[in-house]
């Protein structure tokens, strides 16, 4: 992870996947002293109010605070502010990156930003607004609660933060928009405090308020101050000390403001201020296909051409490869394509909607249909898993309901046409819970049960060794991978990465026939070395010459 160019060193509290939290600095290459890492525990829900509390106990107690001594806590968390990210959970429908977090998902470098990095990760993009608007805040407000799975711009200056209870940023957007999140809604005569809260309101019951209301969908940026936390703690427990479920946005948020939707008399006292995010901008990356459209969306935010700093034209603008040897051909036709930490060669065929993530060296010859998804981790030493899944597959249902879906068909069908019953598969109650990925010792078991798999009707019936395979569910994934192997190629293919751009002349300067930035003609000789780009280092000018990277998108 690049290093910390904060105005303020903050504490970072991450909520992450458990398997994640033991390995997260290492892969982040953080500092322990800066980011606090932990989940929720596995065998109870908490919701995202009580995970707060959680993720704020822990961290106080791994810091020394004895949590049964009166006014402990309060003291601790007046102690400093504190960025709380929720990013655990499953990722059901983003299984490329369940296991490491979101958090740590890699996105392409911007064609058209300077001083970005080659290996940066969402967290990387998602942290200097949530510093900025801390830094703003006014003393009291210590704590900032945000959602690991979004990335959030503003293209203005942050406006002046009240000294509220609470303090939520929001977005002005249409009611079909705003009909799948969160809406404060505020009395068009006290536009800044607000009145109450829903969740998920139709069209139609916005379309009605709007005569008397004013709307902003909830982002997820929350600030609160002491007392408010403190009471999101307390509704944490039961009357007898138990943890509870309790969200932050439903019942939290919604028992607050002047005319609340659910009854707590306490929460409906706190002073509640409503802002706008200044030339707000909401990236979603909690899908497999928001990951692609939200990619793109950033990569076509600027289309003045003056400012993109990429001079070739991509075939296909949904084409985005990262930390990989690709090799095969990309076309126009290739639409909404993500390749990263994989080797793609010249035998492999992408159609449409292919995500291709983990995969090792290889000699494959692969096609895959319009849909089709390869994931592939590490595990333990040199073994791997297999994951072939469908672009849009949820991972919810029983293995026994056709509406259930697995590579893009029905999962009924997809077992009956591999000689398989769902009694057979250990935790057939639940796509995601079913161990239907084989643990496989080679590249060459690898390549053989992927075919299998992925077939509609395979020429070679191999359920026999796939039930003798040792089997994970999506979740024994989550928790089973190596990260640090799987990182490690990562890096490796970053690394050859670079090494092929010092190697390589930079194709804009051979057609522009410009010189490199100290006078020497890049046709012929490289002026600088690809490894003042090594980790941690800024990407915005190409190694070998005058002009503005081009390269963290392979295919760009």
């Amino acid at each position: 992870m690049p290093p910390n160019t904060y105005i303020t060193v903050m504490n970072k509290l991450l909520s992450l996947p458990p398997h994640a939290v033991e390995r997260f600095h290492e892969i982040s290459e953080t500092s322990k002293a800066e980011y606090f890492c932990t989940s929720d525990p596995i065998d109870q829900k908490l919701g995202s109010g009580g995970g707060t509390t959680w993720l704020l106990e822990q961290c106080a107690e791994a810091e020394g605070t004895d949590l049964q001594a009166p006014g402990a806590f309060e003291q601790w968390l007046a102690q400093e502010k504190r960025i709380l990210l929720h990013a655990g959970g499953q990722s059901r429908r983003l299984p490329a990156y369940a296991a490491c977090g979101k958090v740590l998902l890699p996105v392409p470098v911007f064609r058209w930003a300077r001083g970005q990095q080659l290996n940066q990760t969402l967290l990387d993009l998602q942290l200097p607004l949530y510093q900025k608007i801390l830094d703003k805040a006014p003393k009291g407000l210590h704590t900032l609660i945000a959602s690991g799975d979004v990335y959030i711009r503003a293209n203005e200056s942050l406006q002046e933060i009240p000294d509220a209870d609470v303090v939520c940023y929001g977005l002005w957007v249409e009611p079909t928009l705003a009909k799948n999140h969160g809406v404060f809604l505020m009395n068009r005569e006290n536009p800044d405090e607000l009145d109450f809260m829903l969740q998920k309101p139709s069209v139609t019951r916005l379309g009605e308020l709007m005569r008397t209301h004013l709307s902003l969908m909830d982002i997820g940026i929350w600030l609160l101050n002491d007392k408010a936390t403190r009471l999101l703690r307390q509704r944490s427990y039961d009357a007898e000390g138990n943890r509870i479920a309790y969200d932050l946005y439903s019942q939290f948020g919604c028992a607050m403001g002047k005319n609340p939707t659910l009854a707590d008399p306490e929460l409906a006292e706190l002073k509640v201020a409503i802002l706008p995010l200044p030339g707000g901008e909401f990236y979603h990356f909690g899908t497999t296909p928001e990951m692609l459209s939200s990619t793109l969306a950033l990569q076509n935010l600027v289309k003045d051409q003056r400012k993109i700093i990429q001079l070739k034209v991509k075939k296909q603008p949904s084409v985005f490869t990262q930390n990989a040897a690709v090799t095969t051909t990309l076309t126009e036709a290739n639409e909404s394509i993500w390749i990263e930490n994989a080797s793609v060669g010249e035998g492999w065929t992408l159609t449409r909607q292919n995500v291709v993530t983990g995969v090792p060296e290889n000699n494959w010859q692969l096609h895959l249909e319009a849909g089709q998804c390869v994931d592939i981790e590490a595990y333990g030493d040199t073994a791997y898993i297999l994951r072939p899944y469908g672009f849009t597959d949820a991972f919810r249902g029983p293995l026994t309901d056709h509406n259930v879906t697995f590579l893009g068909r029905p999962i009924t069908t997809w077992l009956t046409q591999h000689h398989l019953q769902a009694e057979q598969i250990a935790g057939h109650n639940d796509l995601q819970s079913a161990c239907l990925f084989p643990i496989c010792p080679d590249t060459a078991t690898l390549y053989r049960l992927l075919l299998w798999m992925l077939a509609e009707t395979p020429e070679t019936d191999l359920s026999g060794e796939w039930l003798a395979c040792q089997r994970l569910s999506a979740d024994g994934i989550a928790a089973q991978t190596n990260l640090l192997r799987q990182e490690q190629q990562r890096r490796n293919f970053r690394k050859a990465n670079l090494q092929l751009m010092d190697e390589k002349p930079c194709e804009e300067c051979v057609l522009s026939g410009q010189p490199g930035k100290y006078g020497a003609d890049v046709r012929t000789q490289p002026t600088r070395s690809a490894a003042r780009l090594k980790r941690g280092a800024p990407a915005d000018t190409d190694p070998r010459c005058h002009l503005p990277f081009p390269h963290a998108d392979t295919q760009g």
